[in-house]
Protein backbone atom coordinates (compact mmCIF):
# COMPACT_ATOMS: atom_id res chain seq x y z
CA UNK A 1 0.00 0.00 0.00
CA UNK A 2 1.26 3.85 -1.28
CA UNK A 3 2.18 5.86 1.54
CA UNK A 4 -0.09 8.52 3.21
CA UNK A 5 2.00 11.30 1.98
CA UNK A 6 1.63 9.35 -1.87
CA UNK A 7 -2.06 8.84 -1.45
CA UNK A 8 -2.25 12.47 -1.26
CA UNK A 9 -0.17 13.27 -4.00
CA UNK A 10 -2.25 10.99 -6.29
CA UNK A 11 -5.83 12.48 -5.14
CA UNK A 12 -4.16 16.02 -6.28
CA UNK A 13 -2.60 14.72 -9.16
CA UNK A 14 -5.85 13.29 -10.65
CA UNK A 15 -8.26 15.38 -9.15
CA UNK A 16 -6.73 18.66 -11.66
CA UNK A 17 -7.20 16.40 -14.91
CA UNK A 18 -11.20 16.43 -15.23
CA UNK A 19 -11.64 19.91 -17.77
CA UNK A 20 -9.05 18.96 -19.94
CA UNK A 21 -10.43 15.65 -20.10
CA UNK A 22 -13.95 17.02 -20.95
CA UNK A 23 -12.40 18.13 -24.19
CA UNK A 24 -11.56 14.74 -25.51
CA UNK A 25 -14.70 12.70 -26.03
CA UNK A 26 -17.99 14.85 -26.70
CA UNK A 27 -20.17 11.33 -27.24
CA UNK A 28 -19.95 10.64 -23.53
CA UNK A 29 -19.95 12.42 -20.50
CA UNK A 30 -16.12 12.75 -19.92
CA UNK A 31 -15.97 15.14 -17.17
CA UNK A 32 -18.89 13.22 -15.16
CA UNK A 33 -17.38 10.48 -15.12
CA UNK A 34 -13.90 11.52 -14.76
CA UNK A 35 -15.10 13.00 -11.01
CA UNK A 36 -16.69 9.69 -10.35
CA UNK A 37 -13.75 8.18 -10.79
CA UNK A 38 -11.58 10.53 -8.84
CA UNK A 39 -14.09 10.78 -6.42
CA UNK A 40 -14.22 6.54 -5.93
CA UNK A 41 -10.23 6.84 -5.52
CA UNK A 42 -10.99 9.20 -2.76
CA UNK A 43 -13.19 7.05 -1.31
CA UNK A 44 -11.04 3.99 -1.72
CA UNK A 45 -13.36 2.08 -3.91
CA UNK A 46 -10.48 1.46 -6.54
CA UNK A 47 -11.92 -1.21 -8.22
CA UNK A 48 -14.32 0.54 -9.41
CA UNK A 49 -12.77 3.67 -9.94
CA UNK A 50 -10.79 1.30 -12.38
CA UNK A 51 -13.11 0.49 -14.65
CA UNK A 52 -14.38 3.95 -15.09
CA UNK A 53 -11.05 5.23 -16.18
CA UNK A 54 -10.65 1.79 -18.18
CA UNK A 55 -13.57 2.86 -20.35
CA UNK A 56 -12.26 6.37 -20.27
CA UNK A 57 -8.32 4.88 -21.48
CA UNK A 58 -10.07 2.67 -24.39
CA UNK A 59 -11.78 6.38 -25.91
CA UNK A 60 -7.90 7.65 -26.42
CA UNK A 61 -8.74 9.94 -22.78
CA UNK A 62 -5.36 10.51 -22.16
CA UNK A 63 -5.96 11.99 -18.32
CA UNK A 64 -8.05 8.23 -18.08
CA UNK A 65 -4.97 6.31 -19.27
CA UNK A 66 -2.24 8.32 -17.13
CA UNK A 67 -4.34 7.66 -13.85
CA UNK A 68 -4.89 4.45 -15.28
CA UNK A 69 -0.88 3.30 -15.40
CA UNK A 70 -1.06 4.95 -11.97
CA UNK A 71 -3.33 2.49 -10.38
CA UNK A 72 -1.94 -0.67 -12.07
CA UNK A 73 1.93 0.75 -11.08
CA UNK A 74 1.02 0.82 -7.65
CA UNK A 75 -1.83 -2.17 -7.23
CA UNK A 76 -4.71 0.04 -6.84
CA UNK A 77 -8.33 -1.24 -7.86
CA UNK A 78 -6.08 -4.28 -9.92
CA UNK A 79 -2.85 -6.62 -9.10
CA UNK A 80 0.43 -4.72 -9.95
CA UNK A 81 1.03 -5.00 -13.37
CA UNK A 82 4.20 -3.02 -14.25
CA UNK A 83 3.78 -3.90 -18.13
CA UNK A 84 0.32 -2.56 -18.99
CA UNK A 85 1.00 0.54 -16.59
CA UNK A 86 3.95 1.00 -19.32
CA UNK A 87 0.86 0.68 -22.00
CA UNK A 88 -1.36 3.10 -20.34
CA UNK A 89 1.66 5.69 -19.61
CA UNK A 90 3.10 5.49 -23.19
CA UNK A 91 -0.64 5.84 -24.51
CA UNK A 92 -0.97 8.88 -22.32
CA UNK A 93 2.43 10.52 -23.53
CA UNK A 94 1.23 9.80 -27.38
CA UNK A 95 -1.92 11.47 -26.62
CA UNK A 96 -0.06 14.74 -25.20
CA UNK A 97 -0.43 14.31 -21.35
CA UNK A 98 2.11 16.43 -19.93
CA UNK A 99 3.27 14.68 -17.24
CA UNK A 100 2.72 10.60 -19.11
CA UNK A 101 6.31 10.88 -19.81
CA UNK A 102 7.21 11.32 -15.99
CA UNK A 103 5.67 8.04 -15.25
CA UNK A 104 6.97 6.23 -18.42
CA UNK A 105 10.86 6.62 -17.03
CA UNK A 106 9.93 5.66 -13.78
CA UNK A 107 8.39 2.36 -14.76
CA UNK A 108 11.56 1.83 -17.56
CA UNK A 109 13.64 2.15 -14.50
CA UNK A 110 12.44 -0.60 -13.01
CA UNK A 111 11.29 -3.12 -15.48
CA UNK A 112 13.73 -5.24 -17.98
CA UNK A 113 14.82 -4.41 -21.41
CA UNK A 114 12.61 -7.34 -22.20
CA UNK A 115 9.64 -6.50 -20.98
CA UNK A 116 10.23 -2.50 -22.85
CA UNK A 117 10.42 -4.29 -26.19
CA UNK A 118 7.27 -6.77 -25.68
CA UNK A 119 5.43 -3.24 -24.96
CA UNK A 120 7.01 -1.52 -28.00
CA UNK A 121 6.28 -4.39 -30.28
CA UNK A 122 2.91 -4.89 -28.60
CA UNK A 123 2.05 -0.55 -29.61
CA UNK A 124 3.50 -1.06 -32.62
CA UNK A 125 1.58 -3.52 -33.70
CA UNK A 126 -1.64 -2.15 -32.75
CA UNK A 127 -0.87 1.12 -34.19
CA UNK A 128 0.47 -0.46 -37.35
CA UNK A 129 -3.24 -1.37 -37.97
CA UNK A 130 -4.67 1.41 -37.13
CA UNK A 131 -2.16 3.83 -39.26
CA UNK A 132 -2.57 1.72 -42.44
CA UNK A 133 -6.56 2.11 -42.19
CA UNK A 134 -5.73 6.00 -42.74
CA UNK A 135 -4.90 7.43 -39.09
CA UNK A 136 -2.31 9.82 -39.89
CA UNK A 137 -2.18 10.80 -35.88
CA UNK A 138 -1.18 6.97 -35.78
CA UNK A 139 1.76 7.31 -38.47
CA UNK A 140 3.39 9.60 -36.05
CA UNK A 141 2.43 7.43 -33.10
CA UNK A 142 4.37 4.80 -34.63
CA UNK A 143 7.38 7.57 -35.51
CA UNK A 144 7.61 8.47 -31.37
CA UNK A 145 7.42 4.78 -30.53
CA UNK A 146 10.18 3.57 -33.06
CA UNK A 147 12.72 6.12 -31.75
CA UNK A 148 11.38 6.75 -27.99
CA UNK A 149 10.39 3.48 -26.61
CA UNK A 150 12.52 0.52 -28.21
CA UNK A 151 15.72 -0.11 -26.55
CA UNK A 152 17.30 0.01 -29.57
CA UNK A 153 15.80 3.10 -31.45
CA UNK A 154 14.78 1.74 -35.42
CA UNK A 155 15.26 5.11 -36.91
CA UNK A 156 14.05 3.45 -40.65
CA UNK A 157 10.95 2.71 -39.49
CA UNK A 158 9.92 5.56 -37.65
CA UNK A 159 11.48 7.59 -41.26
CA UNK A 160 9.05 5.99 -42.67
CA UNK A 161 6.07 6.78 -41.00
CA UNK A 162 7.22 9.55 -39.97
CA UNK A 163 7.47 10.71 -43.96
CA UNK A 164 3.71 9.12 -44.05
CA UNK A 165 2.49 11.26 -41.27
CA UNK A 166 4.21 14.44 -42.74
CA UNK A 167 2.50 13.68 -46.08
CA UNK A 168 -0.61 13.62 -44.23
CA UNK A 169 -0.04 17.46 -43.27
CA UNK A 170 0.98 16.49 -39.66
CA UNK A 171 2.87 19.13 -38.27
CA UNK A 172 4.62 17.97 -35.38
CA UNK A 173 6.01 14.99 -37.58
CA UNK A 174 8.56 17.61 -39.61
CA UNK A 175 11.31 18.24 -36.48
CA UNK A 176 11.03 14.50 -35.64
CA UNK A 177 12.04 13.57 -39.16
CA UNK A 178 14.89 15.89 -39.11
CA UNK A 179 16.40 14.31 -35.86
CA UNK A 180 16.14 10.54 -37.62
CA UNK A 181 17.26 11.46 -41.18
CA UNK A 182 20.77 12.62 -38.98
CA UNK A 183 21.05 8.91 -37.65
CA UNK A 184 20.25 7.21 -41.24
CA UNK A 185 23.01 7.40 -44.08
CA UNK A 186 21.39 9.13 -47.05
CA UNK A 187 21.54 5.61 -49.14
CA UNK A 188 18.81 4.38 -46.76
CA UNK A 189 17.03 7.57 -46.89
CA UNK A 190 16.35 6.87 -50.62
CA UNK A 191 15.38 3.75 -49.67
CA UNK A 192 12.75 4.48 -46.82
CA UNK A 193 11.64 7.35 -49.21
CA UNK A 194 10.52 4.58 -51.89
CA UNK A 195 8.94 2.59 -49.07
CA UNK A 196 6.91 5.30 -47.76
CA UNK A 197 5.49 6.67 -50.64
CA UNK A 198 4.69 3.02 -52.04
CA UNK A 199 3.27 2.45 -48.25
CA UNK A 200 1.09 5.71 -48.32
CA UNK A 201 -0.41 5.13 -52.03
CA UNK A 202 -1.34 1.96 -50.31
CA UNK A 203 -3.19 3.99 -47.52
CA UNK A 204 -4.89 6.53 -49.73
CA UNK A 205 -6.23 4.24 -52.47
CA UNK A 206 -7.97 2.33 -49.69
Amino acid sequence: MISMFFRILFILMIATKPVRAENHLADINVDHSFMTAVKLVEKKQYIDAVNIFNVLAQQEIPEAQFNLSLLLFNGLGVPKNYKQALVWSWKAYLNNHESAINQVNDILEIVTPELQSAVADELIQELTEIAKSGDATAALKLGITFTELMVEPDYASAYVWLSIAQAFGIEEASPIMVNVTEQLAIEEVIVKQDEAAKLFAEITEK
